[in-house]
């Protein structure tokens, strides 16, 4: 965790941290345009990504739903996913470093951004997995998957917590050295 958490203080300053979160809120943008069409071929059911827990029901309800066409958009949706979690992981991870100074609260601050990076990239791959097999799911593929959902939902919103947090933290110290080096 060191070793990591060195390589991430080389780029933590405010500016890489406004980057890359700048690059995440494009990315979401950009990755609601895929969900809505989706959204919309399951009659307003969320997909599975948003989802905290389903089941093999669910599963097969809304890849019916979707037709070929809106399983194939879902495989496109999951690419264009993929940087999702690695760029809201990142900026969290960049800002909790930037704001707070103390090692033992940035270890145990940059953990959810780690496992919401590991989880999100997983689920992925798990939603590849089960796109594929469709009509044929494993209700066992299915209950795993989910259990990562569940955790990748649940580091989502601590990361979400510390982002806005931290986030609020860097921009008043830097608005607050503006303001000093100016007078």
């Amino acid at each position: 965790m060191d070793s990591l958490l060195t390589k991430f203080r080389k780029f933590a300053n405010p500016k890489n941290a406004f980057i890359v979160l700048a690059l995440f809120i494009l990315n979401a943008i950009i990755l609601a345009r895929f969900d809505q069409p989706l959204v919309n071929l399951a009659n307003g059911e969320p997909k599975l990504d948003l989802r905290f827990g389903y089941d093999l029901a669910t599963v097969e309800r809304l890849f019916n739903a979707y037709g070929g066409q809106g399983r194939e958009l879902y495989v496109w949706d999951l690419l264009v996913d993929t940087p999702f979690p690695v760029l809201g992981g990142l900026a969290t991870i960049l800002f909790v470093l930037v704001a707070f100074h103390n090692p033992f609260w940035q270890k145990v601050l940059v953990i959810a951004p780690i496992t919401f990076i590991v989880t999100d990239l997983l689920e992925n791959i798990l939603f590849m997995f089960l796109l594929q097999s469709h009509p044929s799911l494993s209700p066992e593929l299915v209950a795993f998957s989910s259990s990562v959902t569940q955790v990748k939902r649940s580091a989502f919103y601590i990361i979400f917590a510390e982002l806005v947090i931290s986030g609020i933290i860097v921009i008043f110290v830097e608005t607050q050295r503006m303001i000093s080096a100016r007078g």
